[in-house]
């Protein structure tokens, strides 16, 4: 077999980048290049490694293995040049990081400002969004997630404990009975849920408001605080959100109520991987620097 090592070089570019053209750019060498070199990974293996489609190219099952395999082999190169050349090593190239919508927008932009800064050779791709992003198939590099039970074959750590509580404004605060006496004459507080209600409604077992109606359905902790800001109702956030925003404040009676255990997680294959090494520990540390926030221990005054 006319194998050649570097060639996975390129069949790495290729899944990173998705189209022989943009890895061709990263590589900076020529689109044939890219395509011969893939070409000769082909033959040598007897299979097709990625379907090419309108949207890029896409890893075919055969693909899929040899990604894992070559992803090995890149973070054993890398950890034989580290411990050749001692802590000089570069660490540059791409990482992909999965995480919800609003803990990357409200908490963790400055600290991943501060991580590009600081390693301006990395690349930096985030995946904001709710759904499980498959580790497996590579579709992200670290992910954070919460649930109460991660696959036992990722490896990561439990994040510190995030907190919700309830919020509303000021003047809805005011002009409503929280007390759940009944006796001011005041109507009863209502909620701004999210659409799915029996989730919603086993969420708000534990606080004192458990009977209160739902009046309101909206996606988004956004759009539910911009609904809160209008006096539409009360809403349960995450304590790392309402207690920041100044137009919010938590209502009589509100406790701090658990979410799901939060983990960060990673495929077993990528832990030998330097940059991914570096920055899992700093994305650990910059959430656990946050711990008294994201447990609601830092109410605003």
């Amino acid at each position: 077999m006319n194998f050649d090592w570097n060639d996975l070089q390129f069949f790495l570019a290729i899944q990173r980048a998705g189209t022989a053209r943009a890895a061709a750019l990263k590589l900076e060498t020529s689109h044939s290049t890219v395509m011969r070199r893939l070409q000769n990974l082909e033959e040598v293996f007897g299979s097709t490694l990625f379907d090419r489609t309108p949207n890029g190219f896409v890893l075919t099952e055969a693909g899929g293995h040899i990604l894992e395999k070559a992803q090995s082999i890149e973070a054993d190169v890398q950890q034989m040049t580290k411990e050749v050349a001692g802590s000089d090593i570069r660490l540059e190239g791409p990482i992909r990081l999965t995480a919800p919508p609003p803990l990357i927008q409200h908490l963790l932009l400055p600290h991943l400002n501060a991580f590009r800064l600081e390693f301006p050779l990395i690349d930096l791709e985030l995946v904001a969004t709710y759904e499980v992003t498959d580790l497996d198939r590579r579709e992200a590099d670290i992910a954070i997630r919460f649930s109460e039970h991660p696959a036992e074959h990722l490896v990561g750590r439990r994040m510190p404990d995030f907190n919700e509580s309830i919020y509303a404004s000021e003047k809805y605060i005011i002009s409503h009975d929280f007390t759940g006496e009944g006796r001011s004459g005041k109507p009863k507080p209502e909620w701004v849920a999210w659409p799915d209600e029996k989730s919603y409604t086993n969420r708000i077992k534990p606080t004192p408001f458990s009977d209160a109606p739902i009046t309101w359905r909206l996606p988004g902790f956004d759009i539910q605080c911009a609904a809160a800001h209008e006096q539409i109702g009360m809403v349960m956030l995450p304590c790392s959100i309402g207690d920041k925003d100044e137009k919010l404040k938590r209502v009589p009676r509100a406790g701090v109520y658990p979410s799901l255990p939060v983990w960060l997680l990673m495929h077993p294959n990528l832990r030998k991987l330097e940059r991914v090494r570096v920055f899992s520990k700093f994305l650990a540390g910059a959430i656990t620097a946050e711990k008294e926030l994201i447990a609601g221990n830092k109410p605003r005054k």
